[in-house]
Order: C-alpha cells, then sequence, then structure tokens
C-alpha cells in the first residue's frame, strides 16, 4: 500500500498541510465572515420582532379590556331590550293568534263548502267519463252499440250498488 511507504510520507504530509492551509485561509476570509453576518442579522431581526410582539401584545390587552368592558355594557342593554321586546311580541302574538284563529275557522268553513262542490264536480265528472267508457266498450268488446242514457242507468245502478 502507497500510504504505508515511509519514502512517501514527507511529500504527503506536505501536502496535507498546504491543502489544510487553504482551506483554512478560504473559510476564514471568505465562507466564515458571511455565516457570521448572516447570524448577525437574524439576532437582530429576532430582537426587532421581539420588541415589535411585545408593544402589540400590550395594545391588544388593552384592546381587550375595552373590549369587555363594551361587552358587559352591550350586554345590559340588551337584556333590557329583550325584555321590552319580549313583552311586546307577548302582546302582538295574543292579538294576532285570535285574529289568525277567526281567519282559519272562516277558510275551513269555506273550504268545506268548496270541496263538497268539487266532490259533486268530480262525481258528475267521472260518472260521465264512465259512461262514455261502458258505451265504447260494449261497441268494441261486444260489436252492439248502446245509448248514452242505456249506458249512463247501468253506471248509476252500478255506483248505487256499492
Amino acid at each position: 500500500m502507497p500510504q504505508m511507504e515511509f519514502a512517501d510520507y514527507v511529500p504527503q504530509v506536505i501536502w496535507l498541510i498546504l491543502c489544510f492551509g487553504c482551506l483554512y485561509f478560504l473559510m476564514s476570509r471568505l465562507a466564515l465572515p458571511r455565516v457570521g453576518e448572516i447570524l448577525e442579522n437574524r439576532q437582530r431581526k429576532l430582537d426587532h420582532d421581539i420588541e415589535s410582539t411585545e408593544k402589540l401584545r400590550d395594545e391588544v390587552a388593552a384592546a381587550l379590556a375595552d373590549y369587555e368592558a363594551a361587552m358587559r355594557e352591550a350586554s345590559l342593554q340588551a337584556e333590557k331590550i329583550i325584555s321590552e321586546a319580549r313583552e311586546r311580541a307577548q302582546v302582538e302574538a295574543q292579538k294576532s293568534v285570535d285574529d289568525l284563529s277567526l281567519r282559519i275557522e272562516e277558510q275551513v268553513s269555506m273550504s268545506e263548502k268548496r270541496l263538497k262542490a268539487l266532490r259533486k264536480s268530480a262525481e258528475a265528472e267521472i260518472r260521465l267519463a264512465a259512461t262514455e267508457l261502458v258505451r265504447l266498450t260494449t261497441e268494441k268488446l261486444l260489436g252492439f252499440e248502446v245509448s248514452s242514457e242505456e249506458a249512463a242507468s247501468a253506471v248509476k245502478t252500478v255506483a248505487e250498488g256499492s
């Protein structure tokens, strides 16, 4: 192995010292000052941010105290307004319930009358349709014609029987 030859130790040590010296020079003159500058800038920024945060914390604490005081006052006013509104609403609600019950009773009676009229109308239309259906069915299936009067009497007989 070439590393074990004592004759080659001196050049290897010289090259090691030369390379280490160059790297040390480059690091101490170029890289480390930049890193130090970056660290200083970062520390200054952190200090500034901490100061700003403390100022904002104090402002927020003062604003929070003002907010809580305003909320207490608003809560008291809201309770007063709500109690007054509740009383007015109860009076108006009772009046509305009374008016509404009268209107509902009127509408129910009118709706019952309309339903009776519609039922009679629907029954008449169904009987007419059934009469026409009976007439056409007997004509198609049995092959002879039935008058409308005969079909109507058959439908009436069936309707009364059920």
